[in-house]
């Protein structure tokens, strides 16, 4: 009888499905076979890991905060320039006879890089050098004429002074009657050709320092074209105005250069500078060194190995589009001279600072929040953020200070992504004096 029942109610069952409409079934199966899922899902889930919660707090690690006189060391980036750079260029037109040196070759001051050919300048030389021996050689013989003027002139005044004598005597014998007319006039007339002689020779006398004059300045002349030529045959070869690195190379064997034209290019690599950018942040504290007569050292550090020097100046001038001052930086004697434009990253030290806390990285939240541990429970404070340093290990430490840090206090730092204030941590004791060694050591790197 039972077995009847379920059999008209199955068969109920299935008349009633059938007269649903087929969307409706479908939607129907969908929530049925979901929930089914869900259901067995729950069931046959496998039971969670039940974490035992230490009443005493979270484990962490801590640092006692101790006041201190540290450097505050800033990180920049820079780029290394030099105030030396020279674009060399041919004062000379002839063609290029040889290439003396690569690109990328480091010469000493005054080293031949690209050598013209001097054909026409040693011919020119030679045409100068002729000149100016000519031009001495008539310097000469009008000093010794102007010795021959001078004796002459006395000679003929002698010869003038004894016409007018005879002129004179023949006039007393006409008086007399004792000569003629005729005899009279030749005297006269020697007498005054005597005189004409004599105002020639004391004008050619009184000539002689301007013709000296003039060729002493012919001599001068020849000399500064013998001079010029000698000057242009040296400029045949470029040579290197300071020692440094050559970058490139512009002229090619054979080519024909005109004045002016760039033939190779060079910069000093023993006065290589690097320019940073100071943050307006930093900028008081940096003026003021420079002020003092200080100046920060600064590490540099190339990738493959690192340099000493120190700020040296500063531009003065603010750079469109720029927030802060470039510096320049010089580094000391002995470092290894960078590329030309390699970028840099340096740590500059600055000057001392009273009252403040090295910190791990880890133990700063954000830009400025730490966690203080009282009586186990966290209590955060905002902190400024004066600078870092690097420990003799090579440890970073932050340098911190704020009102709310006190010496002595524990400092949690332990990264935790629940840290908030009431959370309550316990730190072991062996933890908290390994951190105390560490930032001791901190210390001692930056006195």
């Amino acid at each position: 009888m039972i077995r009847s029942w379920f059999h008209a109610l199955g068969q109920a069952v299935w008349r009633g499905v059938f007269r649903v409409p087929l969307k409706a079934r479908i939607i129907v199966t969908i929530v049925a076979v979901s929930g089914l899922s869900s259901v067995g899902l729950i069931a046959f889930a496998p039971e969670p890991d039940h974490v035992a919660t230490d009443a005493e707090g979270v484990p962490v690690s801590s640092i006692l905060a101790r006041f201190q006189r540290l450097s505050p060391e800033v990180r920049l980036y820079g780029r290394v320039e030099t105030p030396n750079a020279a674009r060399l260029t041919a004062l000379v037109s002839a063609p290029v006879a040889a290439l003396a040196v690569r690109e990328g070759d480091r010469v000493d001051a005054g080293a031949v890089l690209v050598a013209l050919d001097q054909t026409d300048m040693a011919l020119a030389l030679e045409r100068a050098e002729a000149d100016l021996a000519q031009a001495q050689a008539d310097l000469e013989v009008l000093l010794l004429a102007g010795d021959e003027d001078r004796a002459v002139l006395a000679y003929t005044e002698q010869l003038a002074d004894q016409a007018v004598a005879k002129a004179d005597w023949h006039r007393k014998l006409f008086a007399q009657g004792s000569i003629s007319r005729q005899t009279l006039n030749a005297a006269l007339s020697e007498s005054h050709a005597q005189a004409i002689a004599l105002v020639q020779q004391r004008g050619l006398v009184a000539s002689f320092e301007h013709r000296r004059t003039r060729a002493s300045a012919s001599v001068a002349r020849a000399k500064a074209s013998e001079r010029e030529a000698r000057v242009d045959l040296e400029r045949a070869d470029v040579k290197a105005p300071f020692p440094g690195r050559v970058t490139r190379i512009l002229v090619a064997p054979g080519e024909l250069v005109a004045p002016g034209t760039t033939v190779a290019e060079i910069y000093d690599d023993t006065r290589l500078e690097i320019r940073v950018a100071i943050p307006n942040v930093h900028l008081p504290e940096v003026e003021a060194a420079l002020t003092a007569g200080e100046q920060p050292a600064v590490l540099a550090d190339f990738g493959d190995y690192q340099g000493t020097g120190f700020l040296e100046r500063l531009v003065g001038a603010v750079e469109k589009g720029r927030s802060g001052v470039d510096g320049l930086v010089r580094l000391d004697a002995g470092v290894n001279p960078p590329d030309l434009g390699r970028a840099v990253q340096l740590r500059m030290t600055m000057r001392p600072v009273q009252d403040l806390v090295a910190l791990p990285v880890q133990a700063v939240y954000g830009q400025r929040r730490v966690f203080m541990i009282e009586e186990g429970l966290l209590a955060g404070i905002d902190v400024e953020r004066v600078g870092e340093m690097t420990t003799d290990n090579g440890d970073l430490r932050l340098l911190v200070r704020g009102p709310g840090l006190s010496d002595g206090a524990q400092v949690l730092t332990t990264q935790l992504s629940n840290a908030v204030t009431g959370l309550r941590v316990s730190v072991p004791d062996d933890v908290s004096r390994e951190v105390v060694a560490d930032v001791s050591g901190a210390k001692d790197a930056a006195s």
